[in-house]
């Protein structure tokens, strides 16, 4: 079959961005609900030791997913999409057919505190995919190879827990010898959380180029890309100014960028 973006067609790039935005709703739901579950409930299934939850962004993305699947069961789902013809169309079959899709008890080596972790983490680092471009994991190994604490604080804002991860606490006890005053001042705001900045409407955008590097296209014409972005997915409005000067700026940043 052939695919006019690597791996999907433009009807199934188009799908899956289609379907983003409820993904999102619900990823966003996971952490509404925690904040408002009642104490007693909450120290019910979080009795065990998850206050290190946030180490599993100390690992490549993938292996976290890995984690993710195993605990909730579901490695022969995966590994039969993996297998089929089309895997990208076996996603997409899955997703349309989410609601018919039975519940499956958690992996026996997994207890509920470690699965609630998990899926919260994997949830950060997926919202950080929206709004950086670049899962927890990649941030932080940016900061392993690179100092770059730009890429701390942005972990930092989707996770506050991160200050407890080796790589983070190392740069932590560096600026206090050294008396860092304005490395304190950004920790600080990055403790706020996102910004309106961050969380404003380009999600889908980011995926959209995220999907494209993933899927190794580095080499699209800027009326292509602005055509895709604009008319095919909708991910970018209509009639803006610059749009495909804008656009075409998303993409050389997204492609500097190393995998999530």
């Amino acid at each position: 079959m052939y695919k006019d973006y690597g791996k999907l067609t433009v009807e199934q790039f188009t799908e899956f961005i289609r379907y983003l935005p409820g993904i999102f709703a619900m990823l966003r739901d996971v952490d509404s609900r925690l904040a408002r579950t009642s104490t007693a409930k909450f120290d019910s299934v979080m009795y065990g030791d998850y206050g290190d939850y946030s180490m599993v962004y100390e690992l490549p993305f993938i292996q976290h997913l890995t984690f993710v699947v195993v605990a909730l069961n579901r490695r022969d789902d995966v590994a039969q999409m993996a297998a089929a013809p089309d895997p990208q169309e076996a996603v997409l079959e899955m997703l349309r057919r989410q609601d018919e899709v039975e519940d499956k008890p958690q992996h026996e080596a997994f207890d509920d505190t470690s699965v609630v972790a998990l899926v919260y983490a994997l949830s950060r680092s997926m919202q950080s995919m929206a709004t950086y471009g670049r899962s927890m994991s990649s941030l932080l190994q940016d900061v392993r190879d690179k100092g770059n604490h730009d890429s701390l604080f942005k972990a930092i804002r989707m996770d506050r827990a991160v200050v407890g991860c080796p790589t983070a606490m190392k740069h932590i006890a560096r600026a206090q010898m050294r008396g860092d005053k304005a490395f304190f001042k950004k920790l600080r705001t990055a403790l706020g959380g996102p910004g309106q900045k961050q969380q404003a409407g380009l999600d889908l955008l980011r995926y959209a180029m995220l999907i494209l590097r993933e899927i190794g296209l580095d080499h699209i014409s800027e009326a292509d890309l602005e055509e895709l972005m604009v008319e095919k997915l909708k991910v970018y409005p209509r009639n803006q100014p610059n749009a495909r000067k804008n656009i075409r700026a998303h993409y050389q940043r997204a492609k500097k960028l190393p995998t999530i």
